[in-house]
This record gives structure tokens, sequence and C-alpha cells, in this order.
């Protein structure tokens, strides 16, 4: 049979025997060859507290566990598992179970990125899957304006905005995107670490940054305020 079938063959000869006496009785009981399958099987992942989920993403300062969830769950001990490392067609053994905790290594050698699963009757399933590994961005806490600085200018004044971001995994081809917020507004601008802003009007306003990667994880600075001196109206 495809994986992953049962069948309820062995009803067969019980509806025979009785199917005379039960046709006066009751409706005709389900086909005695209706099969019941295994709808699906997902590779999920977890670090720490967090719950798991399907997104195969793991931080590389932290362990991480990954695991096969059955639907429905009622065949789950019905199947085995088996983890593997491949590389350039060689399949590495991790483990076998439902689930297999480790420790993210970019050198990949104790890395899943394939599973087989096999029923009762010896049908088997391959998957194959990537688990990225990804360190979240970080934004420095220094910035132009500073918290509590005072610019001097008028609404005509182009301020500049400046900050700084790292991320380990540049290296590896991640790219970091940012956002301005002035006052609550939100200006999306790309990789760059450094814009000008003119508009403000005398008095007190706010910045932040907010930084993401590829992969969505994100860092943000508290908001900082800063202080517009209209130097037009001091005249």
């Amino acid at each position: 049979m495809n994986l992953f079938y049962r069948s309820i063959l062995p009803l067969l000869a019980f509806f025979a025997f009785f199917g005379i006496f039960l046709a006066g009785c009751l409706d005709a009981p389900n086909d005695p060859q209706e099969l019941q399958t295994v709808e699906s099987i997902s590779i999920m992942v977890k670090q720490k507290d967090n719950s798991f989920s399907t997104i195969l993403k793991v931080n590389p300062s932290d362990s991480a566990t990954i695991k096969a969830s059955v639907i429905p769950e009622k065949f789950h001990d019905e199947l085995s598992f088996e983890w593997f490392y491949s590389n350039e067609n060689k399949d590495n053994l991790l483990k076998n179970g439902s689930s297999y905790s480790f420790y993210p290594n970019r050198s990949g050698e104790d890395l899943p990125n394939k599973l087989i699963v096999t029923d009762q009757e010896g049908n088997n399933k391959t998957y194959e899957f990537t688990v990225v590994i990804n360190t979240p961005p970080v934004l420095s806490d220094s910035t132009i304006p500073s918290s509590g600085a005072k610019l001097y200018g008028s609404p005509e004044s182009a301020f500049l905005f400046e900050w700084y971001s790292i991320d380990k995994d540049l290296s590896n081809g991640d790219t970091l995107f940012h956002i301005l917020e002035i006052d609550g507004k939100q200006y999306d601008v790309g990789t760059l670490l450094q814009v000008k802003q003119s508009g403000f009007k005398a008095g007190e306003h706010s910045f932040r940054i907010i930084v993401r990667d590829l992969y969505g994880d994100a860092d943000t600075l508290a908001p900082k305020k800063f202080y517009v001196v209209d130097t037009l109206e001091a005249k």
C-alpha cells in the first residue's frame, strides 16, 4: 500500500458472516476495503520556551529541537522516524525517533536536513528540508541625533539622521532593511544607514530605528527625543 494506509480487511470475515442477519436491521456497513490514511506530516522546530513552528529557523546561540508532527495524531505510534544529515548523496543517521535535539553549528554536520518516515508495512516517504541558522540583527544605541539633542535651524533645514546596525550573517548573504520612525510616522529607508529630513517645527520631536533581516528577525531602539530650535524665530 502507499504510505500511510491502514486496511480494515480483518473486518471482512465478520461482515460476511453476519451480513444476512444485519441486512434486515441496519443500514449497509461501510465498504470493508475503505482505507485510512495519514493526512500530513509537518516538520517543526523550537528553541527555548518558544512554541514549535514550521518556520525552520534557529539561532546558533541556543540548542534546538526538531520534530515530526503527524495528522491524524493517532497514527504517530505506528510510524518510525529517522533524521539524517545528507551531504553529497551521503546520508549520516543522526537519530531514530519523532524528535531530535541538536546544537546549531554552521558546519552543518549535525544539522538535520532529511527525514525518512516508515510505516509498519515497510512503506516509506522522504522529506528533505533546510534549517536556516540565523543571528538576529543588532542596532547600536549611538545615533545622530543623540537622545535629548538640540537641533538649530528652520522648517527648511535638512537634519541628519544616522544609525549603525550589525549582523553576523552579513558575510553569508543576509541583508538588513531599516525603518526610520519620526514622530510616529514610518519611512522605509531600505539598506540606508543615514538620511536627511526637513520640515520640523520648533519644539519636541521623537524618532527611532527598526531593523529587520531577510528572515524576519528584528531589533529596535526605544524612541529618542530631540528638540528643534527655530533660528529664524529666535531672530
